[in-house]
């Protein structure tokens, strides 16, 4: 189903919320993060906002007959979709199920003896990438605006689709959570994708609160609360893109590396507490600005990126200080996500049920990929990476999970991405 769109149409998916100003005092990024605390009056408040979303229709909005009938409308005609070729040939998933024993099968003793088929249910945290907003499109006037969940690279459950899902369904039939087909933009989530496109670091805490009541004792997902989970958080191109904004609520601040890290270490922690037993994929943040390369030689693009009074992304221009800020930023931002990760194993390493990997795979690509065009790109934006790219990103990752800190595949290339098959003795990390 292919749906006419003006410029205009796509830019609120892409701009991040000026509802959640965050004043705190600047801290040095060599100190130890310190999560984001709220007073027992804010908790209140939560907890009265809560009770309305699960009255209203807000933490379940594909249940009305129009958006289900939408659906269903791109599922049946789904061959007109653009399915093109990808740049390089994608590697034909090739891995069979290893034998378990008796022992196997006998629950984990903690975080990091996992394996496959101990995952029962996957998590999807972030923005409109993990939401997939823009993943198969034309140009406009031929563009779709869907969010693509049932593809996207940490936990889309369409099948035949190249996700981590997938990839564990050859080990476990009995994984929950991924869905399946399209969205609207902007919508709050699918299942247990509740990635949101606009999100910043400083919001995904609404994303945990759904999850929270998901796997609460009137969720869905109430049955999985002790179960072992994947949880994939990829958050903070939103971020980088507002270091070049104007001042103001949203501008900026929201950009600060050590605003960035407390609002991440927060959240993190909120999942620890919120949904039971979970595995967790911190995936780095990639160089927003290498989109403005890729984007030469393409008039359409280059109108986007040069010509529009609002620019998809304020550093992803010609100026060439702001692109400057936006990498130094990113690999900032990784640093700290590391740093995290070593602070919340070491805290939580007494119960045994809650680990975060920081996961590099998609923080540099070999050469910049810029000799692969607009191949990886959405063709609506030019900023989103489309179904190839996610189809990498998902290898790029799966990798990263069976690889020790130190062997993790970075920088990522295009051209020579191989599939590990993992065996009894591969253990996530």
């Amino acid at each position: 189903m292919k749906a006419s769109l003006t410029l205009l149409g796509i830019l609120p998916a892409l701009a991040y919320s000026s509802q959640w100003p965050f004043h705190r005092p600047h801290r040095p990024v060599g100190d130890p993060i310190e999560p984001v605390r709220v007073g027992h009056q804010q908790v209140q408040q939560d907890q009265q906002n809560q009770q309305a979303q699960q009255q209203s229709s807000i933490l379940r909005p594909y249940t009305t007959a129009w958006v289900d009938k939408l659906q269903l409308v791109y599922n049946t005609f789904g061959e007109i979709r653009n399915d093109s070729s990808c740049p390089t040939e994608i590697q034909d998933w090739n891995c069979t199920p290893y034998p378990l024993s008796e022992k196997d099968l006998a629950r984990p003793k903690d975080v990091w003896h996992l394996r496959p088929h101990d995952i029962k249910a996957i998590v999807s945290i972030g923005d409109s990438i993990s939401a997939g907003f823009a993943m198969v499109s034309e140009r406009p006037p031929f563009a779709t605006v869907f969010e693509f969940r049932g593809k996207v690279f940490s936990g889309g459950g369409d099948d035949g689709e190249y996700t981590i899902t997938n990839f564990l369904r050859t080990y476990s039939k009995h994984v929950t959570g991924s869905p399946s087909g399209v969205t609207l933009p902007l919508a709050h989530g699918k299942r247990l994708n509740t990635a949101v496109s606009g999100a910043i670091a400083q919001t995904i805490s609404s994303q945990i609160e759904r999850l929270r009541w998901q796997f609460s004792l009137v969720g869905p997902y109430r049955r999985y609360k002790k179960e072992w989970k994947l949880a994939t958080v990829f958050i903070g191109a939103n971020n980088l893109c507002a270091a070049c904004a104007d001042n103001g609520v949203g501008g900026p601040e929201i950009a600060e590396p050590a605003e960035y890290a407390a609002a991440l270490k927060s959240a993190l922690l909120e999942l620890r507490d919120s949904i039971g037993p979970v595995f967790v994929n911190l995936v780095g943040i990639f160089d927003v600005t290498l989109v403005y390369e890729l984007s030469r030689g393409y008039p359409y693009c280059e109108m986007l990126f040069d010509k529009v009074p609002i620019p998809i992304c304020g550093c992803a221009t010609a100026n060439e200080e702001d692109r400057k800020k936006a990498g130094d930023l990113s690999r900032e931002y990784n640093t700290l996500m590391e740093k995290i990760a070593d602070e919340l194993n070491e805290e939580s390493k007494d119960e045994g049920t809650f680990g975060v990997a920081f996961q590099p795979g998609l923080t540099e690509f070999k050469n910049g990929s810029s000799g692969f065009g607009q191949g990886y790109m959405s063709g609506l934006d030019c900023f989103h990476p489309n179904k190839c790219a996610n189809q990498l990103m998902a290898i790029s990752l799966w990798n990263n999970m069976f690889s020790s800190r130190g062997n993790k595949e970075v920088p990522m290339n295009p051209s020579a991405v191989q599939i590990f098959c993992p065996g009894p003795t591969d253990y996530l990390q």
